[in-house]
């Protein structure tokens, strides 16, 4: 992907990082600036293109684009991204999907005033809920969930420093939404499996397994390293990125055959690493590499469950490499697993967390009436 206007990118030890460093010119329109460092390129860039935008304002003379009302929405937002309860979520994907809603929120505009350049006090109960009406109408109940969970945490700390007097998206109830129930065939994922290894990618191959069978989310497959895995018990200790739980799980015999098509290398001790390139996959490699190949495979799209359009006309979704941990945890219900096995292999603390990952359906209505004595 390019890099965006003042992005330079650098090592830091073994992981890459991405620096900003403002030019002269820059310096002199912006005096207060200084280098940052983000550790993910889309959040370097994204702050790349802001300072770009901000440049060109100022060059053209549009004043209101460079200077932020300290009472507005937008100075608020900038104040929570500044913030520690920013700064210390636990993942980054966590980082990249708050920005990724604050960016369109800035953007939206449910009255002739944007958003971004509300004033605080003037967002009350009323105005929130119009605009979870018009993130709904312009996208999906999804998009509007969300945004107002993100303004949540930005309204929380506005309440703390004083910026806002009460946080008024707390207030707006949020319809629950159909949880998603896309799993995976066995013969889905054999073929898959096959199929990455013919086209010269084992590692997606083995991703594949272990998300299966490790029952765990991919960024913590990709990010896994040879020193996870005990060599004398065979055992995979990790840390889940999005929880921070603690994980001890035995490799299994699918997954120990895989482990020997990879090799330590000397420069990291990632397991997997993009055939093409020979580095450590980052998300965005990994996603778009698994992608290519479901579609070269064929993999078909599927219907979300109670999922419509405005139309009424079903919608469907592709499967996802994330499914395969509801599938895994779904297998491993219906294998007989109880909710503490279940819950020490995927890493929930909370058993009514499983519902979402082990799908009820035809078999275990059929079990049921079995032991009932019915069939």
């Amino acid at each position: 992907m390019a890099k965006a206007p003042y992005v330079r990118p650098r090592m830091r030890g073994q992981s890459r990082v991405f620096d900003i460093r403002p030019t002269t010119e820059l310096l002199k329109a912006f005096p207060d600036l200084v280098r940052e460092t983000y550790t993910t390129s889309t959040e370097a860039n994204a702050r790349g293109y802001e300072l770009k935008r901000r440049f060109e304002a100022y060059k053209s003379g549009r004043v209101e684009d460079v200077y932020v009302d300290d009472r507005s929405v937008e100075a608020m937002i900038k104040h929570y991204l500044a913030s520690t309860l920013f700064i210390n979520l636990p993942s980054q994907n966590s980082k990249r999907s708050y920005l990724h809603h604050i960016n369109y929120l800035q953007k939206v505009n449910p009255t002739n005033t944007p958003f971004a350049k509300k004033i605080v006090s003037e967002v009350d109960y009323d105005y929130a809920q119009n605009l979870w009406l018009h993130i709904q109408d312009d996208i999906s109940t999804h998009k509007a969930n969300h945004c107002v969970k993100v303004l949540k945490r930005i309204w929380k700390l506005g309440v703390k420093s004083g910026r806002a007097k009460a946080n008024v998206w707390r207030e707006i109830e949020l319809p629950k939404l159909a949880d998603r129930q896309v799993m995976w065939d066995i013969d889905q994922i054999t073929g898959m499996i096959k199929h990455c290894d013919e086209q010269g990618y084992p590692s997606m191959g083995t991703m594949i397994t272990m998300c299966y069978e490790f029952c765990q989310r991919p960024v913590d497959v990709r990010n896994m390293k040879w020193s996870n895995i005990d060599g004398r018990t065979g055992v995979s200790n990790f840390i889940q990125q999005k929880t921070n739980k603690q994980m001890s799980i035995k490799v299994t015999n699918a997954v120990q055959k895989r482990l020997h098509l990879h090799s330590k290398r000397n420069s990291d001790d990632y397991i997997f690493h993009y055939e093409d390139t020979g580095r450590p996959f980052s998300g965005d490699r990994c996603n778009k590499l698994f992608r290519k190949l479901a579609d070269s495979y064929g993999l078909p799209e599927v219907p979300l469950h109670r999922k419509y359009y405005k139309n009424g006309s079903q919608r469907y979704s592709s499967i996802w490499l994330a499914d395969l941990r509801r599938t895994g945890a779904t297998h491993a219900s219906r294998a007989g697993c109880t909710d503490r096995e279940l819950m020490a292999l995927t890493g929930h603390r909370n058993p009514q967390m499983l519902v979402v990952y082990a799908v009820e359906g035809e078999i275990e209505s059929t079990n049921a009436n079995l032991k009932r004595g019915l069939l």
